[in-house]
């Protein structure tokens, strides 16, 4: 591991994530339709990757139709590894909103932010997602409501289950797994000496799965396949990265 590798890192993420959000900032004033504002996330996820030389493994196939991604949450990282070809928006909690680059960039790319303790703005957030996936656009959300290093997953919140059942929206898992388990931020770890350490290695494996788009109307079924099926798929991935 070296400190200077991940320090120059964290230089070269500022810029990527700078330019990034203030591309995405020009395109809302100028009203960019959404999709090609996820157009431009996408490149920029891709360029992150690419200066943080992370190598992402895919598995499964990408959905073809949108629905709510349920994702299993290892790191602030996560939301460059996550593939699709149909634009998505991202449910995040209250506390990204301040952090410099990612939750700027997070604002700007159209994120719904949601306070977990507050009632109203769970309902708001239930409501946003109705709105977007109505309109022909995925959700990204990650149940687990924190950052989870694992082995396993960390239990689903049921929520967005419930409302995923009674609407009739489709659920597509997916798992997230790192080669290397310290690449998870957890506990009361702070964000800039856990990534010049974790980027202070050369490479950075990972690999994504995509499981089939589940549905149902009962929500505890619904939560309780994604989550098993989650569970079930880091663990396949962590053995293929011994």
């Amino acid at each position: 591991m070296s400190f200077i590798l991940g320090f120059i890192r964290l230089l070269l993420f500022a810029v990527v994530g700078g330019t990034a959000m203030s591309v995405f900032f020009v395109m809302g004033i100028f009203g960019a339709p959404y999709s090609g504002i996820f157009k431009a996330f996408k490149r920029a996820t891709a360029a992150i990757r690419f200066v943080l030389n992370i190598k992402l493994k895919v598995h499964g196939a990408l959905p073809a139709v949108n629905g709510v991604l349920m994702a299993n949450h290892r790191s602030y990282i996560d939301i460059v590894l996550i593939p699709s070809q149909i634009p998505y928006v991202i449910v995040a909690k209250k506390q990204v909103k301040p952090w410099p680059i990612i939750g700027q960039a997070a604002v700007a790319i159209k994120t719904i932010f949601v306070d977990r303790d507050s009632a109203e703005s769970r309902k708001r957030t239930r409501e946003s997602i109705r709105d977007r996936l109505m309109q022909g656009i995925s959700v990204l959300i990650f149940p687990e409501g924190t950052t989870f290093q694992g082995p396993g997953i960390g239990a689903y919140k049921p929520g967005m289950f419930h409302t995923c059942a009674a609407e009739g929206f489709q659920v597509i898992p997916v798992a997230v797994e790192f080669k290397n388990k310290q690449m998870a931020w957890v506990g009361d770890d702070t964000f800039l000496r856990h990534f010049i350490e974790a980027f202070g290695h050369w490479r950075i494996e990972v690999d994504v799965s995509m499981g089939a788009p589940l549905s149902g109307n009962d929500g505890d079924a619904l939560r309780n396949e994604t989550e098993a099926w989650t569970a079930a798929e880091t663990e396949r991935l962590a053995k293929l990265q011994a």
